[in-house]
């Protein structure tokens, strides 16, 4: 089944590369577009059903559909092979973590919401996607991921190290789980032989459980029936009854309270050190690392404190003394903690770099308009210390960070190097290679001195990066057209959508084009595929019902507007474009 899900994700990218356009993500982690956004997409619909049926089945789906359960599944196959066999850590405090990530990563933005007094209710419905690497991480980051999430958690954390100690989804599916009906249940045919405990990866003892409550209420349980395959007394088997709601989980061997604090501080402080390190390490990815942190620290603190410690395949301390490979274990996890604490210096001083650019903020979105702000004393002041604190934490930083390098580019722009401008900025594009945003201040900086190639050449670089910047196609158009060269900008347009056939606003922009030429076919066909592909965009909508009221199909305008206005019935621009194209139909 696992292999099966695999396939099923390289259907799901043939589709993507053939049409241009497939269904959205099926990942939990898109919800957050609903909390953030209030937007619904395939994510939501996909995490919101497993929750559902996680209540009636229990946590099946981490069993039998989860990828990186896969991955630890084979990783743990991989260690065992070597000699290697993983041990669970149980730790009380480390097992909140999953469910303060999946608080920040879903509920925290509903509760900023709620504060700022916005209204929660659907906005849009996007069950579609087009660039379904845009959420994910690049290749080098991904590579890591699995490493650290699949083999080290692993090793270090258990069989299931990572759902257990980080993932933010199993939590959900783990307070479901405590409600559910069907569960792993035994018979009086039971002997108590373990079979079943020694065969779980999931760290569960079901051994144990099944005696006390007669069926598994450890919400780790992933239903995937391992333990029922192995029962030689064919005394297990997943059935219907009483939930474990009610039942008190049996209490395993614990941590004690100075190994709890430090697992916890250093947890803490190592997800802080690396999330976002050089603008690369994404959330699910600090947790990881972290755990393996926090676990690497308690070793440590137990080679002090007990005479005898052990890291999975032998002896770090035997009789007081440290063994060979214990000297090597200290040395590793010192140079670990070592680089983790360096982090976090990069890190402390690029959250400084930041609060020394925020009064930069409003120059930098004004400085290539006609409302660039006046260069006062206080404005260079400030220019010349954010170029200060940038300059630190790239010093400091062993990899170039594109927001610190944007934030020196800016502060040096302030106080009238242009050429520094450049140097920094075009840094930041080749730091960061999948944003645009570099190359889009490059090409304003460009049009300013008159550059109008310049300008061209980095508006292209923008929407090759990232084709979602409809700001920067809007102004590629524009300084063609401003070049007389409208030909080439509906060519530039229709090279994008063969790429993207289904976006939009390029439609929409292309249809605008099209009709600033008097192309009114071709504008017409235009803006009828951006409304039949993203039917919540409105100013498509309003064009062709222009286009439509032009030609006298007024009927077909007015049916139109109608559509637009149930689908969004606060937009006031389809009230006004409906009533104007009736007032026309009157005279």
């Amino acid at each position: 089944m696992l292999i099966a899900v695999h396939l099923l994700f390289a259907l799901h990218m043939v589709d993507w590369a053939t049409t241009g356009r497939t269904f959205g993500l099926f990942e939990p982690s898109e919800s957050m577009e609903f909390s953030k956004h209030s937007m619904v997409n395939v994510g939501l619909l996909f995490f919101g059903g497993l929750i559902l049926s996680t209540l009636l089945l229990g946590r099946f789906f981490c069993g039998w559909a989860c990828h990186l359960v896969a991955l630890q599944d084979l990783c743990r196959a991989l260690l065992l092979r070597a000699g290697i066999t993983p041990r669970p850590l149980r730790s009380r405090t480390l097992a909140w973590v999953p469910f303060l990530a999946g608080g920040y990563m879903f509920l925290w933005p509903l509760a900023y919401r709620v504060s700022l007094g916005e209204d929660l209710g659907v906005r849009g419905v996007e069950l579609t996607t087009q660039d379904v690497w845009a959420t994910m991480p690049g290749p080098w980051v991904g590579l890591a991921t699995l490493v650290v999430c699949g083999f080290v958690c692993v090793w270090f954390l258990g069989s299931k190290g990572f759902c257990t100690y980080a993932c933010p989804y199993g939590a959900a599916f783990s307070l479901a789980d405590r409600f559910a009906p069907g569960r792993i249940r035994v018979s009086d045919a039971c002997k108590g032989c373990g079979h079943c405990t020694q065969v779980c990866t999931s760290n569960v003892d079901v051994k144990r459980e099944v005696a006390a409550f007669g069926m598994v209420v450890d919400p780790g349980c992933m239903k995937c029936l391992d333990c029922v395959s192995v029962c030689p007394e064919d005394a297990l088997r997943f059935g219907f009854g009483r939930p474990a709601v009610l039942q008190r989980l049996p209490r395993a061997r614990r941590l004690g309270g100075l190994e709890e604090t430090l697992l916890a501080l250093t947890f803490a402080a190592s997800f802080f050190a690396v999330r976002g390190l050089y603008d690369l390490v994404p959330f699910l990815f600090a947790l990881g690392i972290a755990g393996c942190v926090a676990f690497l620290a308690l070793r440590l603190l137990q080679l002090v404190r007990r005479p005898s410690v052990r890291l999975v395949r032998g002896p770090l301390k035997e009789a007081g003394r440290l063994t060979a490979a214990g000297w090597s274990f200290v040395g590793i996890a010192v140079a670990i903690l070592l680089a983790v604490g360096h982090a976090g210096y990069v890190q402390a001083l690029g959250w400084s770099s930041a609060r020394a650019f925020e009064p930069l903020t409003d120059a930098r979105t004004l400085w290539f308009t006609a409302e660039r702000p006046a260069l006062t004393e206080e404005l260079k002041a400030a220019a010349a210390q954010a170029e200060r604190e940038a300059d630190r934490a790239l010093a400091a930083g062993l990899l170039p960070d594109p927001r610190r390098l944007m934030e020196r580019a800016w502060a040096v722009l302030v106080q009238g190097d242009e050429a520094g401008f450049e140097e920094a900025m075009e840094r930041a594009r080749l730091a960061a290679p999948r944003a645009g945003a570099p190359a889009v201040d490059l090409a304003h900086s460009a049009r300013a001195r008159g550059d109008r190639e310049g300008a061209l050449r980095n508006l292209r670089a923008a929407v090759a990066a990232d084709p979602d910047l409809h700001g920067a196609w809007s102004e590629l158009v524009e300084v063609l057209a401003e070049r007389g060269e409208l030909q080439r900008a509906v060519d530039a347009l229709r090279a994008g959508l063969q790429d993207r056939p289904a976006d939009g606003r390029l439609l929409d922009l292309l249809g605008t084009l099209l009709m600033a030429q008097g192309r009114a076919l071709e504008a017409e066909v235009a803006l009828e595929r951006a409304v039949r592909e993203e039917p919540h965009l409105v100013p498509p909508r309003i064009k062709l019902a222009q286009v439509l009221a032009l030609r006298g199909a007024l009927a077909d305008a007015r049916a139109l507007l109608r559509a637009g206005i149930e689908a969004n019935p606060t937009e006031p621009a389809l009230r006004d474009a409906l009533s104007q194209i009736g007032a026309a139909g009157a005279r």
